[in-house]
């Protein structure tokens, strides 16, 4: 798409950016889609695309022919939405070569826009700027307590969760879903649980109590997402991990030590059982798409208190049964006497044909709540040099552990205020659980930078430490445009 080359005295008047009052109207910017043969033309370039609301744009290119050389670039914009037309908003002189730039081109960026730029006759193409809103969330709890990253909740209509924040820059009433990923692998999909609006002020409120537990419907990392609109492109919040816990069973309760480990950490699933001391206790384990499984037993202590040492390598759903027979009872092998644990029906001579038959009556009396141990994945990184000039590439690679090969991994930048992780780039996880991200920067400064994975049903998400790319200026003549 090419704008009308304008007439000399346009390009006059362009000039004379101070008395530019008026704007060129999109009809008559764009009559012409071929560029002007004549003595210069100019290219446009803007870096980076997209951004989220507030983040710094440079805008640059080159005024080729002959006097290139301390020209007048006039800089034009104008928002997608709305009516408006094209205004000029910044002016710049090429240096050496011809070359120009607009560093922190038109101020504060909050919405899709368009820019082009005009010089000594010559008019560029259109570019266009995608813009996603600055989107934040958090989360407080049935008493107004604070749940950040990594909180347990719990299910049930008795725990109800507050989900607000804000949209910067927000159309009033603009839709808020309130979303929870459903599923693994390098998709990202979302399932919407809830829906909210924007205020006057750009605030939302989404209330919600959990019905499915971390151990089943996939994994429990939330977010909230504004669709897209005229204003801005879509925009989701930065993601939330929590461990969704079933209500407690006061006549066995069973808690892991941590809810969260590293992978090849260990932890400790403990608890009382309400029938005292001397019960039989068979822990159940299973991790995503798997059933349960026995991992162990043991027997209860002084006042029903026991523990079991577990090394998940996956997120993994823990449970107790309890048989409610005492350990000196289990010395008497078992009579089978009502047949109920037999596979037919029959009582069989000592009733050890049951597939319970060895705890007496043949059931289990008391079973937990399910008790969920997310597995963090562990994320080396190299990188490569990250004192740069502008326009430069910085690559970040490393490996995931486990292996999480084809899931979408991200590379997210701090915002100005330090309180956001912004998604620059994504991309999958390679063979053999390696990763690979690269990024141009062209903003002169210090950027603060990380590489982020969501969570999954197998593995909670986690993010390096952070790193700094510190960015120098350079002649706008040496700048080219991101691969």
């Amino acid at each position: 798409m090419h704008l009308r080359h304008v007439t000399r005295a346009a390009c006059v008047g362009a000039l004379a950016f101070a008395g530019l009052a008026t704007a060129i109207s999109p009809a008559s910017a764009r009559t012409h889609r071929q560029p002007l043969i004549g003595p210069h033309r100019i290219s446009i370039s803007a870096q980076p695309n997209p951004i989220v609301t507030g983040d710094p744009v440079v805008i640059f290119g080159r005024l080729s022919g002959r006097n290139n050389q301390g020209r007048l670039v006039v800089l034009y914009h104008r928002a997608t939405y709305g009516v408006g037309g094209f205004v000029p908003v910044q002016t710049a002189q090429t240096g050496p070569d011809g070359a120009y730039e607009f560093s922190r081109a038109d101020g504060r960026v909050d919405s899709n826009r368009e820019w082009y730029v005009a010089s000594a006759g010559a008019v560029s193409r259109i570019v266009r700027e995608r813009v996603a809103g600055l989107v934040t969330l958090t989360v407080t709890g049935p008493n107004g307590q604070p749940e950040p990253d990594g909180s347990v909740l719990n299910t049930g209509r008795g725990f109800v969760y507050t989900f607000a924040g804000n949209d910067d820059p927000g159309l009033t009433g603009a839709k808020v879903l309130l979303q929870r990923q459903a599923a693994s692998g390098g998709l990202d999909n979302w399932t919407t649980i809830g829906r909210g609006a924007l205020d006057a002020s750009g605030d939302y409120s989404i209330t919600h109590s959990f019905a499915i537990p971390s151990s089943s419907g996939g994994d429990a990392t939330i977010r909230v997402l504004v669709p897209n609109d005229a204003r801005n492109i879509a925009s989701p919040s930065e993601s939330l991990s929590y461990e969704i816990e079933q209500t407690q069973n006061p006549n066995l309760t069973i808690l892991p030590g941590s809810y969260i480990i590293s992978e090849g950490a260990s932890d400790t699933i403990s608890g009382v059982d309400a029938a005292g001391a001397g019960q039989l206790l068979t822990l159940y384990a299973h991790t995503a798409h798997e059933r349960f499984e026995p991992a162990a037993t043991t027997i209860s202590g002084v006042g029903g208190a026991y523990s079991f040492n577990v090394s998940p390598v996956n997120n993994t759903y823990y449970r107790v049964a309890s048989s409610s027979v005492s350990a000196a009872a289990r010395t008497v092998p078992s009579t089978g006497s009502t047949g109920s644990s037999g596979s037919s029906g029959s009582s069989g001579s000592s009733g050890s044909s049951g597939s319970t038959g060895t705890s007496g009556s043949g059931r289990h009396a008391t079973v937990s709540a399910l008790a969920f141990v997310g597995v963090r994945v562990v994320l080396t990184l190299q990188t490569t040099a990250t004192t740069i000039n502008q326009g430069q590439s910085v690559t970040f690679g490393g490996s995931v552990n486990p292996d999480e090969t084809g899931r979408n991994i991200h590379l997210e930048r701090l915002n100005a205020t330090g309180d956001q992780w912004q998604v620059l780039a994504s991309a999958p996880v390679g063979p053999n659980s390696q990763y690979s991200l690269s990024w141009s920067f062209y903003e002169i400064g210090s950027e603060t930078l990380r590489v982020a994975l969501d969570g999954s049903p197998e593995n909670q998400g986690n993010a390096t430490p952070p790193v700094t790319v510190t960015v120098n200026a350079v002649p706008a003549n040496t700048l080219t445009p991101a691969s």
